[in-house]
């Protein structure tokens, strides 16, 4: 098939590009026919539309047409539409009296029309002076079988004849029910397309090679059987052409099953040309042209087209509206779409499976990692865990494509060449998922390495402020003067400022990550070692400054393209941009997750330009090493710049004094209730439900969020649209194609990922704007937590009087998996805690639901704008 967009009705033999790109100039026929020619051209002999002159052909057909004074009105025009080489032109010649070529092959090429001159005597009961018959050649034809895009051209084929004619004849003289179904399916998208414009022409059914002898019960259930097909193509098809009614095959065409049905007998007895002329034929034949002509009767008056004006009007209308695509025709086949758009809508769902799966055990060992000691951060430990865990989410995966083809087996011929395509997207998605769960689990546990390292600092400094403080109780207690709040508060502070707290020292990432860079090139020619040593601090590079330079070529590439230099120059430059922008964000990840800065990130960016830079495309660009070195320096000093100020950011957060600051009040709380002898349990389970517990339910809540709001999305109307990646792509391209934004068309082109990000993000603005927002999940994700907090709870109180300190214990490890209490939270609490277990856990529960309702209003009063932006795991 050709990739013409015009409609394909007649191919010439010895041209390979069938559309034409020169304009061609409008050829006047009263000019060259005179008015006789003209008559005797279209009664003798059958005008074609050609289908490699397009502008040539209707101005042909509709040239000679308009100029004949002789032609005063028209019957119903009518076509015949069936596959290739199943005796369309002979059904149509016996009917008829025509002379259409026929053979014992595929002879027909293109589309013929001829018109019949009535019998004057028969004009006025007729209604007409002439009848125009079209003839066509058939679909899937074993020529363009071949071509990928065969379907188009019997799509557009049909649309136009379809269009053309009040009677339509479908041959079925078919054994392969594929075929039939195929030739079937493309006549009910033709008269769908007929319906959109208000014209609803007659089918008749013709069923070739039908023994003599056939049983009428049997026809029957074949006319049923029929029907139902036809009405099932009909939705399926007002599916596809974006119909919102419901609609069946009475809606878009003339037919009645009783009456539109023809079953006609093979044309010879036996194996021509020695066999006889099969007499049962013709008069089949000749019963179904009597039909019809009594048909034309009856509609006369109610005819679509009375005159040539009329006819050659809509030829030039449909031929347009063919040719600018105003009708769909790019579906294969009615079948292989339902069966693709089904197994995508399938995989789609087994695809969010996979990943939410993934993401729940990535969030829970990210909080699992967080509460363990530093002897257990074995990153291999959790590696293996994580193959398992993916191996056995892409064997599910593999399982379901399996079962799936198993139960759609009477359509796997259609799919199976897809198979291996969602395979292959298996495959990739768990590689994807593969390197999003090592770099968080290996971001986990350096994150809680720089913890453990910054609690090991404040303990120690702890000790030694709880040391002062008890000195400074033991002396106001031996004081005979008792003191008020006022010199006790003095006293407190006394102590805390004399108390010598060292800050954190900070390293120079910049000295870091150039010493890695040398090592990096250590191997590289003299000329690179000279570029480094020549090339200052790496605080004085930044992206931004980077720019593409001729020197960045070979040489040999520089002399031999000449003027074509600067196209290879753009294509660097654009693996440059692209590369840097992927490096971008990987440093804003690790500055958004408040780490420390640790030597793997260095390692990390330069392992991805090194593998960016051995790519096949990027060697096509004939970069040389002065290309890499830049390169690496302008991102390693970008890197280097954010890193520094992510580390000095972390250093001035866990700093000893900021710490201090920070719980002195607690400090001072216990220092006063301890020296006028209260009771501060309940104070204390306030202050851990504060402190404590309820900066770990609002994180538990925003792990968990996305993951609901992306199953809320998927289970509302808007799951067509985003549920699988065809139907988003398309939803995202029509929109683009109504808002007519070129800056859109650009950024949808050049930057893909952030593009449809961004998109995604405003349509759930709009959706939660129209709801009440995130209310319903964030209440059901905390009461579950909530709940879960509760039992841990209720189970403190069978344990034997204890400790509150080892009853924290077990608080945290009972819910490691799910919520990260701060240690350092959890000194201030501990600090001369003699309290016991069990009112401890009892004045926690008493506050659980305060603190619940304290969280969910304070969720409450955040824009949904706000929300969605400060989530960890963005649902994008």
């Amino acid at each position: 098939m050709s990739d013409m967009k015009a409609p394909c009705v007649h191919r010439p033999p010895l041209t390979a590009n069938c559309r034409p790109n020169m304009v061609l100039r409008r050829v006047d026929f009263p000019v060259l026919c005179p008015p006789s020619t003209v008559k005797t051209s279209i009664l003798d002999f059958p005008p074609s539309l050609a289908w490699s002159s397009v502008r040539t052909s209707v101005t042909h057909c509709s040239g000679m047409l308009d100029t004949s004074p002789s032609i005063s009105s028209m019957g119903n025009p009518s076509s015949i539409r069936s596959a290739a080489n199943l005796g369309k032109s002979t059904l149509l010649n016996t009917m008829f009296g025509l002379q259409f070529a026929v053979s014992s092959g595929r002879c027909t090429r293109g589309i013929f029309m001829s018109l019949i001159k009535v019998a004057e005597n028969f004009q006025q009961e007729l209604g007409c002076d002439f009848i125009l018959v079209i003839d066509t050649e058939g679909l899937k034809s074993p020529e363009l079988a071949r071509l990928e895009d065969s379907y188009e051209h019997d799509n557009e084929l049909a649309t136009l004849v379809i269009g053309l004619s009040d009677i339509t004849i479908v041959n079925m003289a078919m054994e392969n029910a594929t075929e039939m179904k195929y030739v079937l399916q493309i006549v009910v998208h033709a008269f769908l397309r007929m319906e959109e414009i208000g014209h609803k022409p007659n089918c008749q059914f013709v069923h070739q090679n039908v023994s003599d002898v056939s049983a009428h019960e049997q026809n029957m259930r074949d006319r049923k059987h029929l029907l139902e097909q036809l009405d099932e193509m009909t939705k399926a098809a007002a599916k596809m052409e974006t119909q919102i009614k419901e609609m069946a095959i009475s809606d878009i065409m003339d037919y009645d099953p009783e009456k539109h049905n023809w079953y006609i007998p093979g044309l010879w007895h036996g194996v021509p040309p020695i066999a006889p002329v099969n007499i049962g034929y013709s008069e089949r034949v000749c019963e179904l042209k009597n039909y019809l002509f009594d048909f034309t009767k009856s509609c006369s008056a109610n005819r679509s087209l009375k005159d040539i004006p009329q006819f050659t009007e809509r030829l030039r209308s449909l031929w347009n509206t063919i040719k600018h695509e105003h009708f769909s025709f790019s579906f294969k086949s009615r079948f292989v779409d339902e069966v693709y758009n089904q197994l995508s809508m399938n995989y789609a769902e087994w695809e969010w499976g996979f990943r939410k799966e993934m993401h729940l055990w990535v969030s829970e060992k990210e909080t699992f990692i967080l509460n363990q000691p530093a002897a257990d951060l074995n990153f291999s430990v959790f590696k293996n865990i994580a193959l398992e865990k993916l191996q056995y989410g892409e064997q599910k995966i593999m399982d379901c494509l399996q079962q799936y083809f198993a139960r759609k087996a009477s359509d796997l011929h259609l799919m199976e060449k897809y198979k291996e395509d969602f395979i292959r997207s298996t495959k990739t998605l768990k590689n994807d998922l593969k390197t999003h769960v090592f770099s968080k689990c290996e971001e986990a546990i350096l994150t809680q390495i720089g913890r453990l390292k910054s609690h090991d600092i404040h303990i120690n400094y702890m000790k030694i402020i709880e040391g002062e403080i008890d000195q400074l109780l033991a002396n106001c207690r031996r004081s005979t003067q008792q003191l008020d709040d006022k010199k006790l508060e003095s006293k407190f502070e006394t102590v805390c400022h004399e108390t010598s707290l060292c800050p954190l020292q900070n390293c120079q990432v910049e000295g870091d990550m150039e010493a890695q860079l040398r090592k990096d090139l250590m191997n590289r020619r003299s000329a690179i070692t000279e570029m480094l040593q020549g090339a200052g601090s790496l605080k004085d590079y930044r992206m931004n400054s980077f720019k593409m330079k001729s020197k960045y070529l070979e040489k040999w590439l520089i002399q031999r393209a000449g003027l074509h230099k600067d196209s290879y120059l753009q294509k660097a430059k654009a693996i440059a941009k692209s590369l840097m922008d992927q490096c971008q964000d990987y440093i804003q990840e690790k500055v958004i997750s408040k780490t420390d800065y640790d030597k793997t990130y260095c390692r990390e960016l330069l392992r991805m330009i090194n593998e960016r830079l051995q790519e096949a495309d990027v060697r096509k660009c004939y970069t040389n090493a002065f290309f890499e070195v830049d390169l690496k320096l302008h991102i390693l000093g970008e890197a280097a710049h954010e890193f520094q100020k992510m580390h000095e950011v972390f250093n001035q957060e866990h700093n000893p004094q900021k710490h201090l600051e920070k719980f002195k009040p607690q400090y001072f709380s216990r220092f006063k209730d301890l020296y006028l002898g209260k009771d501060s349990c309940q104070k204390r389970a306030r202050d851990f439900c504060e402190h404590c517990l309820k900066p770990a339910l609002v994180d538990y809540v925003k792990k968990r969020i996305t993951i609901e709001i992306v199953d809320d999305f998927l289970s509302s109307g808007q799951a067509i649209k985003y549920g699988c990646k065809i139907f988003f792509q398309f939803t995202v391209e029509k929109k683009l194609l109504e808002d007519g934004n070129f800056n859109n068309y650009l950024n949808y082109i050049n930057s893909y990922e952030e593009f449809v990000q961004s998109w995604i993000h405003r349509h759930l603005l709009d959706y939660y704007n129209k709801t009440d927002g995130l209310v319903v999940p964030e209440r059901e994700i905390l009461a579950t937590i909530v709940n879960k907090v509760r039992g841990v709870l209720e189970h403190a109180k069978d344990i034997k009087p204890n400790s509150v300190s080892a009853f924290l214990d077990d608080f945290c490890k009972a819910l490691e998996q799910d919520l990260v209490i701060s240690k350092d939270s959890l000194v201030g609490i501990l600090f001369k805690n003699t309290a016991m277990a069990q009112q401890f856990s009892a004045d926690i529960q008493t506050l659980l639901p305060d603190l619940e309702q304290q969280i969910l209003s304070e969720f409450k009063e955040l824009e949904l704008e706000s929300k969605l932006s400060n989530l960890p795991l963005k649902p994008q």
